[in-house]
């Protein structure tokens, strides 16, 4: 399978980061108003409840991060931006899927390693043979273009291989 070019691959991760942050933006909603019930009992706990608050939400986000990327490349390989450009992570050895654990830990742990640099996990996939980025060459993972005929909204030939009249 071809590798998916890299705009594919950005806008992809823009979907997805902008389905994982509204989800993100819900729990920070219910913890703060949650926060707000208990503060309202005993305002004296406010520095406690800031330190539990914190490490509460940092280990939902990251449980959510590793529950959607889990979820869905291990059952499809393609998570909701994947799937609306047409690509999908694969394992680098042909037909072996991606497990839950490994899917989850590319999504949480891998996409941190890309990012913390100033992104150059990411932007290293742009500039790579092989149009893998860390994240990638770490969990032993690619990025490929869905083939025409595995696309299940699509229907009739591939134009690209459609013969125009002369």
């Amino acid at each position: 399978m071809a590798p998916a070019h890299f705009m594919a691959r950005l806008m992809a991760w823009l979907f997805d980061g902008l389905i994982t942050g509204i989800l993100s933006v819900v729990m920070a909603l219910a913890t703060a108003s949650l926060v707000g019930i208990i503060l309202s009992l005993d305002p004296g706990i406010f520095n406690l409840m800031a330190l539990i608050v914190g490490v509460v939400t940092a280990v939902l986000l990251l449980l959510l991060n590793f529950l959607y990327y889990g979820y869905f490349w291990s059952t499809s390989g393609a998570s909701l931006g994947m799937k609306a450009f047409d690509i999908k992570v694969v394992r680098r050895k042909p037909g072996e899927r991606i497990s839950f654990w490994r899917a989850g830990l590319r999504g949480t742990i891998g996409y941190w390693i890309s990012a913390i640099p100033l992104y150059l996990g990411y932007i290293w996939a742009g500039f790579d043979g092989s149009k893998e980025g860390w994240h990638d060459k770490i969990f032993d993972t690619h990025i490929v273009k869905v083939p025409w005929e595995e696309q299940p909204l699509r229907t009739g030939p591939d134009p690209s291989k459609v013969k125009q009249p002369a």
